[in-house]
This record gives structure tokens, sequence and C-alpha cells, in this order.
């Protein structure tokens, strides 16, 4: 019974000094854990991912091991080794884990944020994106990089979506200002106006939204509204070519000739080899019949842009008005060659030698504005006159 005592005795002696082996193991494993940690959050990467290799995974409890191959994975990645990245979430999704943050982090990555590659791969991150998503990521930048790579697959309306997401969590300037831009680029002016709007809410005094959202609202025909708020814009910045040139427009638009007269002169003073300002500073001069100085601008306008065709066919109906037939036939010749494609370049075209008793040349030009589009009423009316005389 003795040396039975004995027997135990010893084996709780080993017991208690293996455990207390072990645990020390353990907590110097932890300690090098919560040291690769710090790093990590501190962009230390290089420094986190030494801590961390020197870790015994089979020294660690399950939990442990789970936190060392989640941040192993993390730090790769952060250090551009993507495969060993992977490796490391491989070896997670074979003990049952997947993590959102990961994806994320991997799906940045093939966007190309920390110029990892020539190019970026944005299908290959719009799916590490829908990962990432299927596992609980829902941050307002999370959105905010899904909206990019939805856009570098030139999926717009996606792309929108995703930043109406992050507007939705936590909306910054920059995100009303994207929306917007996205939603002018897919003509859908309406859209865009709400989001220029609420982008001034926020920041009254952001004249790049004040110049585009007068750009819209020109689009969608309200012109009194859109010189209303380019008046805004340009009383904060006086000397802005763009805001200057949109009011210019929208006045031109909306028939108040001097005011358009007034604006558009700031702009090619400010600017003036702006062709597109240089062009409605010509029709404003057109419309207040001084043909002298309408022509000057359309001249001017396309030494600027040699292939602007509403310049040509703007000086093409001011020689007609004038009678000068040839002079607008040469005018509107021009513009044909420059764009054949453009419907409107040979009906006025047709115009002018219809003008000059050239019927048979008229005709001809109305059956290519036809054919170019078909639904041209003004171009079917008048070949039906001429083939009728």
């Amino acid at each position: 019974m003795k040396k039975y005592n004995i027997v135990i005795g010893l084996l709780l002696i080993v017991f208690a000094i293996s455990f207390s082996v072990g645990v020390e193991a353990q907590t110097e494993q932890m300690n090098l854990l919560s040291q690769s940690i710090n790093n990590y959050h501190l962009n230390n990467y290089s420094k986190a991912q030494e801590l961390i290799n020197q870790i015994n995974l089979d020294e660690l409890t399950t939990s442990a091991k789970i936190d060392t191959l989640y941040y192993r994975s993390l730090i790769e990645l952060a250090l551009g080794n993507v495969s060993k990245g992977k490796e490391h979430l491989k070896q997670l999704n074979q003990m049952g884990y997947d993590y959102g943050l990961i994806h994320y982090e991997l799906a940045r990555i093939y966007m190309n944020i920390y110029n990892n590659f020539d190019n970026a791969y944005y299908q290959t991150a719009i799916e590490e994106f829908e990962k990432a998503r299927a596992l609980g990521v829902n941050s307002a930048q999370f959105h905010r990089d899904f909206a990019m790579a939805y856009k570098g697959v030139n999926n717009h309306e996606a792309a929108v979506k995703e930043l109406e997401l992050a507007v939705s969590i936590d909306g910054s300037v920059p995100d009303y200002m994207n929306i917007a831009n996205m939603y002018k680029e897919q003509n859908n002016y309406s859209k865009a106006e709400e989001y220029y709007r609420k982008l001034l809410d926020r920041d009254s005094q952001n004249t790049t939204a004040i110049s585009e959202l007068g750009d819209v609202l020109i689009e969608q025909e309200k012109y009194d509204q859109a010189s209303k708020i380019l008046l805004k814009g340009v009383k904060i910045t006086p000397d802005s070519v763009i805001t200057n040139y949109n009011l210019g427009q929208a006045y031109y638009l909306n028939k108040e000739y001097d005011n358009a007269e007034k604006y558009l002169l700031k702009v090619v003073e400010l600017k003036y080899n702006n062709y597109r300002a240089l062009y409605y500073l010509g029709k404003t001069y057109e419309k207040k019949e001084n043909f002298q100085n309408a022509k000057y601008y359309l001249n001017e306008s396309t030494k600027f842009n040699p292939d602007y065709v509403p310049a040509y066919i703007a000086l093409g109906t001011i020689n007609l008005k004038e009678g000068n037939n040839y002079q607008a036939i040469a005018n509107y010749s021009t513009a044909v060659e420059k764009n054949p494609e453009y419907a409107d370049s040979h009906f006025h075209l047709a115009l002018a030698y219809y003008q000059a008793d050239m019927k048979e040349a008229a005709i001809s030009e109305l059956r290519k504005t036809l054919h170019l589009s078909d639904g041209h009423s003004s171009a079917r009316q008048l070949l039906d006159r001429l083939q009728g005389e």
C-alpha cells in the first residue's frame, strides 16, 4: 500500500510539472500572438509576420489556433503575399471557418489598391466582395469599395446601388457626388439632380456640385432654375470657367441674350480657346442679329475645334439668312465632311441647295437625311414637296 501511494504521488508530480510546462508554453504562444496582432494594427506588417511565424500551432487551443491562422492570413495579404494569405484561409476553411474580412481584403487586393499587379482584376474582386457580403461585412467603406469594382466592369447601375447603401450607413459628400455623377453618366438627370441637391444641403459652397447641378438642370430644360443656381456659383467663385460657361449657356437657352453675352464673354476672357463658349457667344450674337460678331466667334470656335459640326451649321444658317447661298453650301458641306453620319448636316445642306435653285442636289441630300434619320419630319415634308413639283 505504501509503494502504491508513492507511485501515485510521483504521477501527480509528473502531471503537475507537465501541466506547468504546458501552461507556460501556451502563455508564451499567446504573448507572441498578442504582440503580432498589435503590430498588425500599427501597420508594422513585417514585424507582425516575424512574431506570428514563431507560433507553434500544435501548442495552441483550437480557438487560439483559429485566431493565429486568421491573422496570419491578414498579415500575408497586407504584405502582398496573396498565395500565402489564401493558403491560411484554406486551412481555416478546412477547420470549418470562413471570414468576411479576409475576403474583403482579398477583394481590395484584386482591385489593385496596393499596386500588387499591373492591372486591377475587377471581376475577381467582385467575387470576393460577394463572399464578404454573404459573411456579414456591411460597412460604408465596404460598399464604396464594392462600387468601385462594379464601376471597373462598367456596371454603373450596380455601382450606384452600392454607393446608396454606403450613404444609408454613413454618407459623405464624396458619396453624394459619386452617385450624382454616375446617374448623370447614365443620362438619368432627375436622379442626378436629386443627389447634387442632397450634396448641397451638406455643403452649400461646393461649386463643383453647383456647376454639375446647373448642367443637369439644363439637360432637363429647366433653364430658369439652372441660371439661378449657377448665379450662386459664380458669386462664390467669380473666375470659374465651367460655372460661367454653364450660366451663359443657361441664359442663352432661356432666351436671356444680354445675360448670356455677359457671362460667355467672361468665359472667353478667362479661357479664349473654349470653343463651346465661342460657339454659344456666336449663337447669342446671331439671336441679337449682330451677324458680323456672330460669324467672327463661330469662326473662332472652328479654329480651336476644327471638327465642331454645330459651328459650321450655325455659320451656314447665318449665310443663308444673308443670301450668301454658296457660302452657306460651303459651310454645310464642311459639316457633312466632318460628320457624314449626322442627319441635320445633310438636311441643312439640302436647304441651301434648295435656296440656290439646285433642286436635284437638294433631293439627294434629303434622301440621305432620311436614310440616317427616318423620323426627320422636316426632311420628309420638304422631300415630298420637291418630288411633287
